[in-house]
């Protein structure tokens, strides 16, 4: 990344929102129906970042199941939503204080999630981020969500901006993915170091926004 950058995206789960962990918990109410179960290591290694109807696809591979991955992905789907009324989101650190930082210097945010539209809308009341957003693109705006770069090409589209004008915080190897076959600079937010090699595809990788906002400064990028 050479030039200021005129548009800021960020991924939501596991990015903006730490809701990873309230992911692995619904795979694993579905799965358990079907006497199977995830690891979160193997679950945050494999899954995060992906939608649930590409995750059923390979969990109903992985596993063997005998069940469809359509009836699969709409029991979690069904879960989720139980779930979202019920249980807290929390955000990830700093991430009011970033979106804040790009809201100020009247950059334009933009969203792109795996999620689909209601548990987009679900969390984004829960955790009050809605007002930063110019826009979303959700599962449900696209044919092929992450880590395919519809999701992104189409946010490009929308936002009326170059490739080169836009920034990414992704948090996970689909994420990335999604970016950077869109032509987009990606940075990846994980804390977790164990993860940073199935990042290497990012542009930084950081272990928190904090250090991703001092290093744009640094290098006089916004």
């Amino acid at each position: 990344m050479t030039s200021k950058i005129k548009a800021v995206i960020f991924d939501l789960d596991g990015t903006l929102v730490d809701s990873e962990f309230f992911h692995f918990e619904c795979w694993n109410e579905v799965l358990k129906l079907c006497n199977q179960m995830v690891s979160y290591k193997d679950y945050i290694m494999y899954h995060a970042g992906i939608s649930s109807p590409l995750n059923a696809i390979i969990f109903k591979e992985k596993y063997k199941l005998n069940i469809t991955s359509e009836v699969l992905s709409k029991l979690k789907e069904k879960i989720t939503e139980n779930k979202l009324k019920t249980e807290d989101i929390k955000l990830m650190p700093s991430s009011i204080k970033t979106l804040e930082y790009f809201y100020k210097l009247k950059t334009p945010i933009f969203l792109v999630t795996g999620s689909s539209r209601n548990d987009l809308e679900s969390i984004l009341e829960k955790v009050d981020i809605k007002k930063y957003f110019k826009f979303s693109i959700t599962r449900n705006d696209v044919k092929k969500s992450k880590p395919h770069p519809e999701s992104y090409l189409k946010a490009i589209e929308k936002g009326n901006f170059n490739p080169e004008d836009f920034l990414v915080f992704e948090d996970s190897k689909g994420g990335v993915e999604s970016a950077k076959s869109s032509g987009l600079t990606c940075f990846a937010i994980q804390k977790i170091k164990e993860l940073h090699p199935r990042l290497a595809q990012a542009d930084k990788i950081f272990d928190n926004f904090d250090n991703a906002i001092f290093y744009l400064e640094n290098e006089n990028l916004i």
